[in-house]
């Protein structure tokens, strides 16, 4: 456990320094070999000194009085005594500061058997016992982005004004942050910067679990967390530290606006979302070692809109050190490249549909209002393969992130293809990671005539490629749905691995029901692939021991260390391959990764 600094501010404030936890010092467990006796002294303590060296055989020498020996005794042997009483009064200062102080303890702080409790920066937290392990849901680690504090970087809780005094209750989960439902409803708050942590158990000693942050969202206006949602007893089972923060989604984590680049200096907006992933690593530098994790062994997880958010933080000086190993699935590939002014003229659509022109109007407006005046376009919807149209709209088409000069100073691309990275990396998709909603449905059938008439009709059809295309893949609705998952999602992020020789890239191509569906990896990887068949039991069992080695030791094994054979195909074994021989096709053709799913 780490002490607690408090720091009066130039204004008076008082604020909570960032060394460790509050309320509790450290103390380490002394070695029993500090009170070893003196070798000098006999059995009574006291050195023997004859006085009388020259009496006579047989005469016996007066007898001295004792505290006139000690005086003798003391003259003689100054140094000897001086030394001996510094170790004595050392020896009782350290164990009585042991004996009173608390102390780092490997077992379990559990109170009728239900709850345990440890500390945080911000105080005490309680959490609740679940399958053998300990689930902690709703930690707050940022101050409410409410009000004055809507379209504002995270702030971390580092004010003493901001914590508990008594002990948090940590047992529910809270509220995600405002996004769309599956049904186009809103669901959520504004209120929702908190993280869940779920741990084998509290200790504190030599060999503490690795850890991963797990960032989950289908898009970035919605779907959040989404599939990835760990347990007490996936933390068990894996004897990992899972950690599952809350960010920010939408108008409110991602909005680039000038009336509110006006308000900040230097001025800025945007990628709010951003920052609340960077506070909550943060928090998570700060606090997991009083949740049995290990700091120095952190993986970002992240998942579809997650994987992209990951991708943008790989290399990103305020996300430096927070984590030594990223698992990227089904990400886009897609990058802020747009200069902050270019986003703000392209977002005034927004300002004029809630009637806004000043930063104060805009945090005045309901969550209610501000929801309901996003453009319909701004949603990412069912994409297919690509339309003519996106030939001339792509520079016009809605982008979330960008380059706000204060997270992301630079293209991202840039910065991998540039950049040595001490990070290990992980990259990956499904088979079918592109494939629109509606065909997600197990009832959805097509001929080959539709799959056809599909294709011709799409870009692929006005620029000539549809017989290419059509050759390469089945004109069956399996064979539509790997075509637009291979332009959409795979092949762009492949473009991303090969920037460096060291990326692994996996393919999960076995199917969960028809399709290897777009959560199917993650779901392996949770435990919550519900396995039916021999080859589905092997596939979790492939992708587990993927995903559990890379966390634990940061290397894939199957990889080819020298980069030849960087993809795993992985069925119902994990095989690795030369590459992903249909991507080079639309690499060539400039169909990739221009048209990459763009969140």
């Amino acid at each position: 456990m780490k002490n607690i600094e408090i720091n009066s501010s130039p204004e008076g404030e008082v604020e909570l320094g960032t060394t460790g936890a509050a309320g509790l010092a450290s103390v380490e467990t002394l070695d029993d070999g500090v009170g070893e006796k003196n070798p000098i002294a006999n059995e009574d303590g006291m050195e023997t000194v004859r006085l009388d060296g020259d009496a006579p055989d047989g005469i016996e020498s007066p007898k001295q009085h004792f505290l006139v020996a000690c005086i003798s005794a003391a003259r003689m042997n100054l140094f000897v005594l001086v030394a001996t009483l510094c170790i004595v009064i050392s020896v009782i200062i350290i164990i009585c500061v042991a004996s009173v102080g608390p102390r780092k303890s490997s077992t379990q702080l559990v109170k009728d058997g239900n709850y345990v409790e440890t500390v945080a920066s911000c105080g005490s937290v309680q959490g609740i016992s679940e399958d053998g392990a300990f689930a902690f849901r709703g930690i707050p680690y940022a101050i409410p982005p409410l009000e004055n504090r809507r379209w504002q970087p995270a702030e971390p809780l580092r004010r003493i004004e901001h914590c508990w005094t008594n002990t948090f209750l940590a047992h529910n989960s809270s509220d995600v942050c405002l996004q769309r439902d599956a049904s186009g409803g809103v669901i959520g708050t504004e209120n929702c910067l908190y993280l869940d942590v779920f741990t084998p158990e509290i200790r504190y000693d030599s060999s503490p679990l690795p850890v991963v942050v797990m960032i989950g969202a289908e898009t970035l206006t919605s779907g959040s967390p989404g599939v990835m949602q760990p347990s007490a007893k996936l933390a068990r089972v894996r004897e990992m530290v899972f950690v599952r923060p809350n960010f920010r989604l939408g108008v409110f984590g991602f909005l680039a606006a000038e009336p509110l680049s006006r308000t900040t200096h230097p001025p800025t907006s945007g990628n709010y979302g951003l920052s609340d992933i960077i506070a909550a690593l943060q928090w998570v530098q700060l606090n997991i070692e009083h949740f049995g994790g290990n700091k120095t062994s952190v993986t970002v997880w992240g998942h579809r809109a997650g994987g992209t958010l990951v991708t943008t933080l790989v290399g990103t000086r305020r996300a430096k050190d927070l984590f030594s190993k990223v698992w990227i699935s089904s990400g886009s590939a897609i990058f802020p490249g747009r200069e902050l002014e270019f986003s703000e003229k392209l977002n005034e659509q927004f300002l004029n549909s809630v009637r806004c022109t000043d930063a104060a109007c805009l945090r005045s407006k309901s969550a209610e209002e501000l929801m309901d005046s996003i453009p319909e376009t701004w949603h990412l919807g069912n994409v297919g393969l690509p339309e003519t149209r996106e030939a001339t709209s792509k520079d016009r088409r809605h982008e979330w992130l960008v380059l706000d000069r204060a997270i992301l100073q630079e293209p991202v691309g840039k910065i991998w293809a540039r950049d040595e990275f001490s990070t290990k990396i992980m990259m990956g998709s499904t088979a079918h990671a592109g494939a629109p909603l509606k065909y997600l449905n197990s009832n959805t059938t097509l001929n080959s005539t539709q799959v056809e008439k599909i294709v011709r009709e799409s870009l692929l059809g006005t620029t000539g490629l549809a017989d290419i295309a059509l050759r390469r893949y089945n004109a069956t609705l399996k064979g539509l749905l790997s075509m637009i998952s291979d332009i959409r999602v795979i092949c762009p992020l492949l473009t991303v691995a090969r920037m460096k020789t060291n990326i692994p890239f996996y393919v999960a191509t076995q199917p969960r029901g028809q399709i290897a569906d777009p959560d199917s990896d993650a779901a392996a990887i949770l435990g919550s692939f519900a396995a039916r068949t021999t080859a589905e039991t092997r596939h979790v069992n492939a992708m587990q021991k993927l995903f559990n080695h890379f966390v634990w030791h940061g290397v894939v094994t199957q990889a080819d260390t020298n980069g030849v054979k960087r993809v795993l195909v992985v069925g119902q074994d994990t095989l690795p391959e030369h590459d992903y021989p249909n991507c080079d096709v639309w690499i060539e053709k400039d169909i990739v990764p221009s048209y990459g799913r763009v969140d």
